[in-house]
């Protein structure tokens, strides 16, 4: 083992003395050229430039998104009122399903709106803090509006709301796929 360390070393052009090695463990001299070889390691990386990203991933992946936020929460609404009429039209208890479906998916549409307000208005300065701040005030809008509707709607239909509700949460996925 330290005779093929020792030709590992004279190979890489380092001391082939023991304390050099990495087999003597008494003291941090290990540590020493681990780290040596992680620092030539993170050196040797080059970023992709853009036509070898485009020959990777193709042209098509690299252009920007024609999605946008105003965009993905305008799609909810639009999803909540179809999904809204069509429980209001094809339930048995016609108004109450309507509005409970049409409660669900404002549950989902509302904070939305709110995040994509936020980006739009700090659009100058984007930061990762402001995502997750902007993220985390969303979800707990989503379930203040959650104990709003149950508190506040004494007709509420369970299942139309949580339907529409993922439907319009899944607004998103769609987004995504159209890009």
């Amino acid at each position: 083992m330290v005779v093929r360390d020792r030709q590992q070393d004279r190979s890489l052009g380092r001391d082939a003395s023991p304390k050099h090695s990495g087999t003597d463990r008494r003291g941090d001299d290990w540590k020493d050229d681990w780290d040596d070889n992680t620092r030539d390691e993170e050196e040797a990386v080059d970023p992709l430039s853009r036509a070898e990203a485009a020959r990777l991933l193709g042209e098509r992946a690299l252009r920007p998104s024609r999605m946008t936020p105003a965009r993905v929460v305008v799609a909810q609404v639009i999803v909540t009122l179809l999904s809204a009429m069509a429980w209001a039209v094809f339930a048995n208890a016609q108004a109450a399903s309507g509005w409970s479906a049409f409660f669900g998916g404002a549950v989902c549409f509302v904070p939305s709106g709110f995040f994509a307000l936020r980006l739009w208005m700090s659009r100058g300065q984007p930061t990762v803090g402001g995502l997750v701040a902007g993220e985390a005030i969303k979800v707990f809008g989503t379930v203040a509006l959650f104990v709003l509707v149950v508190v506040l709607y004494r007709e509420l239909r369970w299942v139309p709301m949580l339907v529409t509700f993922l439907l319009a949460l899944k607004t998103y996925w769609v987004a995504l796929a159209i890009r």
